[in-house]
């Protein structure tokens, strides 16, 4: 006697079956996960442009900017203040292709020779000031920067995005 090997036709449904429910339970939850993945690379990125900036203005011994563009695509720039917001002249220049996200608070920051907050957008920064960054999806992070210069990660976003 030969026996057939295989599955049936009842045995590939039932699989297929709960390959389907698993698929519908994973999926959005891999989602979200890639969302806040992708917003904590941003957060990071613009993270380490502000400290770079603030020790390029120490190493210097001038005063060093940092500017970022919420326009989508978004863009980071780190450069000289004096040399003005050319790609030519900046020390850093992150242009991000994929992301959108919504920058409120601060979008430029100079920091002075001894790495203090000189003007954030025009304002001295008495105490601390911050920047909330919101990704496309809605979450939102905050970035705070002392009137020392110190970048710090923020707490909860002013705005409920």
């Amino acid at each position: 006697m030969q026996r057939n090997a295989g599955f049936t036709l009842i045995e590939l449904l039932v699989t297929l079956a709960v390959a389907i429910i698993i698929m519908t339970i994973a999926v959005p939850g891999f989602q979200g996960l890639m969302s806040s993945s992708r917003l904590a690379s941003d957060y990071n990125e613009i993270l380490s442009g502000l400290n770079l900036a603030r020790s390029e203005a120490i190493k210097r011994r001038e005063n060093v900017s940092f500017e970022i563009t919420s326009a989508s695509p978004w863009a980071l720039s780190v450069y000289r203040t004096e040399d003005g917001n050319s790609d030519g002249s900046a020390l850093r220049v992150r242009k991000k292709t994929d992301a959108r996200i919504t920058v409120s608070g601060d979008s430029i920051v100079v920091f002075g020779p001894l790495g203090k907050t000189v003007d954030i957008d025009g304002n001295n920064c008495d105490g601390s000031c911050s920047i909330d960054i919101t990704h496309s999806a809605g979450e939102c992070k905050v970035i705070q920067i002392s009137s020392f210069g110190r970048v710090s990660r923020g707490g909860e976003c002013s705005n409920d995005a």
